[in-house]
């Protein structure tokens, strides 16, 4: 902006000089005035900080990096020609001076510019001190910082906007009282009162309120924006609320980390205290520190008597210290407190006196650590609006900020990415190491992780992935690297969510299986890291939807980073059931379809393999021996309960039981689901203790067989058993039916209790039957 009238303490800081160009004798019409001052976007700029005598030869080129959302464009633009507009200040009906706001706004920012350099100043020190006076100019220059931004001219005050319904009274009144046409003429009347009213002043005028209407009646007309007609200063009240109910406090980026600035980094709401929102109200004032309102119920000597979970919040791990008063007059010596005050009016009149301009306050400046920093980040980030746009000071911190960021809320991909392209694009030494040397996807995983400072290798891996760097031959070998890298690297919020969800996934199969602890850890297969396309293709398509119904959460999103954070994510709970055997089970009877697309996650001859094998061959030869297997169902149930222990297989006999019984288990599953008789229908249905036996006598066990057999006969499409025979396939195939009677029978068991003592009663006559260890021999199960 254009500035003619400059105050003699900007000529001597040049903080917040703002001239556009080199001085003009004639005033423009037109003007760019700004909703964040140059003095602050000054010290984002990408070249180093120059003299007011360079800023004017060389205006054009001082520039800022400037992310405009709505393009996905970045670039390096003028600092004179971001975050502002064209005659932003302007009020027409002024006809003397249409910019005499702007000119007032300059003094206000030259003397919030002589106190934030000040601050800078002191972070050596750890702690800033200020007199009342600047503290409130400070204060004041905040919240017309927020109250300034351009994009809520048009709203505060639009007498039809939907969250103005209940004021809408009084904004008529008002604009009809004062002569005023418009939501933007209100709102420019009322930036002169803050701007003309001194910050006592405000706050007297808003006491006065407290005392005619009471905290609790003004915060009701807040709440319910039911404001009375003839309130003529009740924008003073939103100012007191500021004022009164946060406590300033100074944070300092990390060591190597910065801060970012938004079109909403000033006054930016966050958290919620006993559920109402705004904890915090966020203000940066340059890369190295914000400035933050905290509420006032958090301080530190109230927090005993908090309710736990009173706060929600980002932030809440960052404890700021309140200021230290100084005073240097009061009837109780050098320090007194405003409960000694009967009314606000006597405390704001205090703060206005003589005694009071003299008082000092200390401020401990917060140090945030890296991560702090970065959540911190996160929070601005997050809150930009699809028409916004940000700006940073380095682009290897603003790359790590937004990649944070993209993690914690893969759903702001639309956003995020885009930049995250952008920045990728400039090689730049901060940018650690984007592009690591060229390697095989097996030897990543085995790097340090550790040494990697700046960027992790999870995170540089994820970067070149959304951006299109780094490409795959399939879905599955991508995630199976991030999978490996993620193993080995530093925990990060994308790896913590997938975790969750595994785990609840993990912990259905194993509730499902819990009769089988035996096997647990015996045997292990890792994953193949890479499998053919169809074959991955098949994979997701299958487990995905399996995830989501064993209970995990699964995003189910288009966007490339939903995409990989899906099928990491059954990748991580994949590698995980390989290693517990009845957890795998548990998978594998879950679809026909399961056994062949799981089983090419393995090489051949897993482990499993050669236990399955090895077994089948030692049933085999003694299958004529009394002493070894009790009857058909002895060796039936013991062949099964060997492939429920045997983990990841690739032979034909643990992939054809698994088939069989995951097509047995759809089909009984499903008949006479919501159809059974009494006394059947009012059984249970779930009886998850229940305990097939595992011998029972012979005849007891070729009756069972022959009449389940007979019963998938007629209802399972396709099937038709075995009759066995003397070669060693025959044999085999026989028995792969039974174990899968078997397998099928421990399921309905559990799961489908009352229709499986249905299918029992029609066949088993009076025989003395004893199928499950909770119950007596009777005549039915």
């Amino acid at each position: 902006m254009t500035r003619h009238h400059i105050n003699p303490q900007q000529e001597l800081t040049g903080e917040a000089q703002t001239t556009d160009g080199p001085p003009s004798l004639c005033a423009p019409t037109t003007q760019y005035q700004h909703f964040i001052p140059r003095f602050i976007l000054r010290r984002f700029q990408v070249r180093p900080v120059k003299s007011k005598t360079e800023r004017q030869k060389e205006f054009q080129h001082t520039g800022v990096h400037y992310y405009d959302v709505a393009t996905g464009g970045l670039d390096v633009r003028p600092i004179g020609k971001v975050y502002g507009l064209e005659n932003a200040y302007q009020d027409v009906r002024n006809t003397d001076d249409i910019n005499e706001l702007e000119k007032k706004l300059a003094v206000l920012e030259g003397h919030a510019a002589s106190i934030i350099k000040h601050l800078h100043e002191a972070l050596s020190q750890g702690t800033l001190t200020l007199k009342r006076r600047p503290l409130e100019d400070l204060r004041k220059f905040l919240f017309i910082m927020h109250y300034r931004n351009v994009s809520f001219s048009d709203i505060y005050f639009q007498a039809d906007h939907p969250e103005n319904v209940r004021s809408r009274q009084w904004i008529e009144s008002f604009m009809q009282a004062k002569g005023l046409h418009s939501a933007a003429e209100i709102w420019l009347y009322f930036l002169r009162y803050y701007l003309d009213t001194s910050h006592s002043n405000i706050m007297q005028d808003a006491a006065e309120l407290v005392e005619k209407y009471g905290e609790g009646g003004l915060q009701k007309m807040m709440i319910e924006s039911h404001i009375p007609p003839d309130l003529e200063h009740f924008p003073a009240y939103t100012y007191y609320v500021q004022a009164n109910g946060y406590f300033l406090s100074i944070w300092e980026a990390a060591e190597g980390e910065e801060f970012i600035i938004t079109s909403h980094a000033f006054g930016l709401w966050e958290g919620l205290g006993y559920g109402c929102p705004g904890l915090h109200c966020i203000f940066i004032v340059s890369p190295r520190i914000a400035i933050v309102l905290r509420h006032v119920l958090s301080r530190p000597e109230l927090k005993e008597h908090m309710k736990p979970g009173a706060f929600v919040s980002c932030l809440l791990h960052v404890n700021p210290a309140p200021p230290t008063p100084i005073y240097t007059h009061g009837e109780h010596g050098t320090h007194i407190d405003q409960v000694n005050f009967q009314s606000a009016m006597a405390l704001a009149r205090y703060r206005s006196s003589k005694k009071g301009e003299h008082d000092s306050f200390v401020f401990k400046i917060t140090k945030l650590s890296r991560s702090q920093t970065l959540e911190f980040n996160s929070v601005l980030l997050v809150n930009v609006t699809e028409t916004g746009s940000l700006t940073f000071l380095s682009r290897g911190s603003m790359l790590r900020i937004a990649f944070r960021s993209l993690l914690a809320n893969i759903h702001a991909s639309e956003l995020l990415i885009p930049l995250i392209a952008r920045l990728m694009d400039f090689t730049e030494t901060e940018v650690l190491p984007l592009h690591p040397p060229s390697q095989s996807s097996a030897a990543i995983p085995d790097q340090d992780v550790g040494a990697l400072t700046h960027v992790d290798v999870v995170h540089v891996l994820l970067m070149q992935i959304c951006t299109d760097i780094k490409r795959f031959e399939t879905a599955y070998d991508r995630a199976h690297l991030v999978f490996k890298i993620m193993e080995k690297a530093k925990p990060t919020p994308f790896a913590d969510e997938i975790s969750r969800e595994v785990e609840k996934a993990f912990k259905v199969c194993k509730d499902s299986e819990d009769e089988m602890p035996i096997g647990e850890g015996i045997s292990f297969a890792p994953l193949l890291s890479s499998i053919s396309n169809e074959s991955s293709s098949q994979l997701f398509q299958f487990m995905i939807p399996c995830m989501s119904r064993l209970g995990a959460v699964m995003s189910g999103g288009k966007r490339i980073l939903e995409k990989l954070q899906d099928e990491v994510t059954v990748v991580c709970f994949l590698a995980r059931a390989s290693s517990s055997p009845a957890v795998w089970h548990a998978l594998s009877c879950t679809s026909p379809q399961a056994p062949e697309i799981l089983s090419k996650l393995f090489k051949e001859g897993t482990p499993g393999d050669a236990y399955t094998v090895s077994f089948a061959r030692f049933a085999y030869r003694q299958r004529a021996s009394p002493s070894s297997f009790s009857s058909g169902f002895h060796l039936a149930y013991s062949l099964q309960e060997m492939c429920a222990m045997s983990g990841p297989t690739t032979n034909f006999v643990s992939r054809s039981y698994y088939q069989l019984t995951a097509s047995i288990i759809q089909c009984l599953g499903r008949t006479m689901l919501g159809s059974l008789p009494e006394p059947y229908a009012s059984q249970p249905r779930e009886r998850p203790k229940a305990r097939l036996v595992y011998k029972i006598p012979e005849e007891h066990s070729d009756l069972l067989f022959s009449n389940m057999k007979m019963i998938l006969q007629h209802s399972l499409p396709g099937y038709v058993p075995s009759p066995g025979g003397n070669t060693p396939e025959q044999t085999l195939m026989r028995w792969i039916d039974e174990m899968a009677i078997v397998g099928c029978l421990v399921w309905l068991g559990k799961h489908r209790r009352n229709y499986l003592d249905f299918i029992l009663d029609g066949f088993l006559q009076g025989t003395g039957f004893k199928l499950f260890e909770d119950e007596e021999a009777t005549g039915s199960t």
